[in-house]
């Protein structure tokens, strides 16, 4: 892919780029790198509040690594295609077909592998906050009617100081097995934790001092799935909702393609869960239970609409996510995916 610089950098050379430690080193872990403009809608069911992300041409940016090193298997150093010239292939886990038994010549198979994608918000001075998805104002409802706002904060959750970035796994069927003429499929799941944070509530326009450190229990566990086609490098859009996508068939078998994630039961989807929140208050008085009541709780439904891969090379520069761009057909991260449509609420929700 052809790239064209449209805006300069705003770091000096051989400074230090903010964000940079927080990614991998330039192309040592995936075929393709570069960035990806991300717009997301959710949904929380306990305070009814709507949360828009882009959409507006600022949309969210994601630090994308198309094609993780696969080979070898135990520490990869290169890509090589699966499920193609005898290379090995592994079992659907999602669709066969009524007539395959045990032997995987009547089984669909399909090609595996793996991406990487680190949110990244651009600063003003040059670089990016690696890990952080969105900052921003919410409205939502307290104590059953009354309104209020608040920021909410979203990123990217940290293990040993490092950001733990969202992981695709995609499956792309190669062979139909023992029925010619069931359909073939693409399927992608992106798992992920995010840390959620509120902080400036005010309650009916009154100020509720909730302090710094407002936050989730625990981080979130967010699985995406494809609504329809998508692909890491083609974009597309994905959700988290009731009924989007089945359980797998049963554990993901023991496999080097698979290495940790073998014996996983992918399970069905269905909307987000945001844990309780913790360390809400001046020191006086324990909010926590009342931001809780507003923000918390079970199957909140998420789309998420994802532009294409935008490659950066020799290796990601922060400075200018949304400037690197095709010129043939003319294309850009910015102005962004449209926000896609609200994500189906649960069944009896009004």
């Amino acid at each position: 892919m052809s790239l064209l610089l449209i805006a300069p950098s705003s770091s000096a050379p051989g400074d230090p780029v903010p964000g940079q430690d927080d990614l991998p080193a330039a192309q040592s872990i995936s075929l393709t790198e570069g960035a990806v403009s991300l717009a997301q809608v959710a949904t929380v069911r306990g305070s009814k509040m709507f949360i828009n992300i882009g959409g507006d041409g600022h949309p969210a940016f994601g630090v994308l690594y198309n094609n993780l090193f696969n080979t070898p298997a135990a520490d990869p150093t290169s890509y090589v295609a699966q499920c193609i010239r005898n290379r090995p292939c592994v079992p659907d886990p999602f669709h066969q077909p009524e007539c395959a038994t045990d032997d995987p010549a009547t089984r669909h198979s399909a090609a595996f592998f793996k991406a990487r994608m680190y949110p990244a918000t651009q600063l003003k001075d040059g670089g990016a906050d690696v890990g952080l998805l969105a900052e921003l104002p919410v409205r939502m409802v307290a104590f059953g009617s009354i309104p209020a706002v608040a920021t909410l904060t979203l990123r990217a959750s940290r293990v040993d100081g490092k950001v733990k970035p969202f992981e695709a796994y995609v499956w792309d069927t190669k062979s139909n097995g023992c029925d010619p003429e069931a359909p073939q499929h693409a399927d992608t799941v992106v798992v992920g934790q995010i840390d959620v944070a509120l902080s400036n509530l005010t309650v009916d326009g009154v100020p509720v001092d909730i302090g710094s450190a407002c936050r989730t229990v625990r981080s979130a566990d967010i699985q995406l799935r494809n609504t329809s086609v998508y692909t890491p490098a083609g974009g597309g859009t994905l959700g988290a909702y009731d009924g989007l996508g089945p359980a797998s068939l049963g554990p993901l078998p023991s496999s080097p393609l698979y290495g940790d994630l073998s014996g996983w039961q992918i399970p069905a989807t269905t909307g987000i869960t945001i844990p309780p929140f913790e360390g809400c208050g001046n020191g006086s008085d324990d909010l926590s239970p009342l931001v809780t009541a507003m923000a918390s709780g079970p199957n909140n439904p998420v789309t998420v609409r994802q532009s294409p891969l935008f490659q950066h090379y020799p290796g990601v520069d922060l400075d200018q996510l949304g400037t690197i761009c095709t010129p043939e057909p003319p294309s850009c991260p910015l102005p962004g995916p449209d926000l896609p449509e609200r994500p189906p609420l649960p069944a009896g929700d009004e």
